[in-house]
């Protein structure tokens, strides 16, 4: 009965005061599909939860034809109070975590995975789904559902109105609003129950200026813990506390930006652009370079070695950490492998940091640095600038 982004009781295992959820070594495959089509959700907005459980594996497991999309955490821990945005492309998994969390789907084998038990959860789909009746009555519905004295619920419905910028709109039908005022309704009927958690998808997407001001300030002062994922990464930047990055279904070490392609030669990578950069040694390098048999070392795959591997050669992606990225005027001694000149081309302010974007040899990269050391700087748009960075702050594709 209820949609999507209504509200949900988890009843799940013993979580800690402090960790909400905990996922250890968990597996979620699709028979031969991509991130947006399950072929068998375990659940849905009206089924019940589903318990997960502690060192041991689930029922289904996946046959040697499931060779499409293949979500795999090894480890990640939500702890109360958290403001965490899971950012990523189109098909990296961030959907699929979501609805793991939000008892939507279970995994197919996990070590351990941990939900909080008793916990209310309001869950806001991509494109939700309102009901056909007026604005008020969908914002209604999950207070007449506890239920909810009558008065009360008019009282909440009318804050919750104007809570999301909508109090002009409360007898009009939902239908009608326009696709940003659609998804702020939709967020304050996940909200109205005050939940716990939010679990929110994509709640950035497709929406006006107007309507993201909203959006962003809702989740700002909300007091419940939340878990968004976004393509965005100045937005996850703007409302979150903390950010992790999916790609290609696992957590990645650096976030969605400054990611280059190039050639591997002689242990380096040379990028579209010429920009030679020197990836760190990773753990399969050190093996290699530790094994005394260099006929063992050798028969390691190529792609096995992501950093400067001295088997490396064909081509190369890259993801430089845009924390990582050293700013300065000229040419400095340092210890960092990497460093080349290149110019100011924009410069952005998001929650205290500075986002500068340098044009180098025709590669767009960004930095993010403090205003501390952007004022310091003193930079300034077509400024020369030199980038510097360390091989461990790139990462191998």
């Amino acid at each position: 009965m209820s949609p999507s982004d209504a509200h949900h009781s988890s009843p799940v295992g013993a979580a800690s005061s402090r960790t909400l959820f905990a996922l250890r070594e968990v597996e979620f495959c699709f028979a031969g599909k991509g991130e947006g089509g399950s072929a068998r959700a375990r659940g849905s907005a009206d089924a019940p939860a589903q318990s997960a459980t502690r060192g041991s594996s689930h029922a289904r497991r996946p046959s040697p034809a499931d060779d499409g999309f293949r979500l795999a955490i090894r480890q990640l821990d939500i702890t109360r109070g958290e403001r965490l945005a899971i950012v990523g492309h189109n098909g990296s998994g961030k959907s699929t975590l979501l609805r793991l969390l939000a008892h939507l789907e279970e995994p197919d084998r996990a070590t351990e995975f941990l939900r909080p038990e008793g916990a209310s959860i309001g869950v806001l789909k991509q494109d939700p789904y309102l009901f056909d009746t007026d604005v008020a009555g969908n914002l209604a519905y999950p207070l007449r559902m506890r239920p909810t004295p009558a008065p009360q619920v008019r009282a909440r419905v009318a804050a919750m109105l104007a809570t999301i910028g909508l109090e002009a709109f409360g007898t009009h039908p939902a239908r009608n609003l326009s696709g940003g005022e659609r998804k702020r309704l939709a967020l304050g009927r996940a909200l109205i129950s005050e939940p716990e958690i939010l679990l929110l998808d994509e709640p950035d997407a497709f929406l006006d200026r107007h309507s993201q001001d909203v959006v962003e300030r809702i989740l700002e002062s909300a007091a419940a813990t939340w878990v968004l994922t976004t393509h965005d990464l100045r937005f996850a930047h703007r409302v979150a506390k903390r950010i992790v990055a999916l790609r290609d279904g696992r957590l990645a070490s650096t976030l969605p930006v400054n990611t280059l392609t190039g050639e591997w030669r002689d242990g380096a990578v040379v990028t579209s652009g010429g920009l030679t950069i020197h990836p760190g040694e990773t753990h399969a390098d050190a093996n290699a370079n530790a094994d005394a048999n260099a006929d063992a070392a050798a028969d390691a795959p190529a792609d096995a070695h992501a950093g400067g591997g001295m088997h490396a050669q064909g081509r190369a992606r890259l993801s430089l950490d845009p924390n990582a990225l050293v700013l300065s005027r000229e040419a400095f001694d340092s210890s960092m492998r990497n460093s080349f000149g290149g110019r100011v081309r924009a410069v952005h302010e998001e929650r205290g940091s500075i986002w500068v974007e340098i044009d180098a040899a025709g590669e767009r990269l960004t930095a993010i640095v403090s205003r501390e050391s952007y004022e310091r700087l003193g930079l300034n748009v077509n400024q020369e600038i030199r980038v510097s960075f360390k091989a461990h702050a790139v990462e191998v594709l």
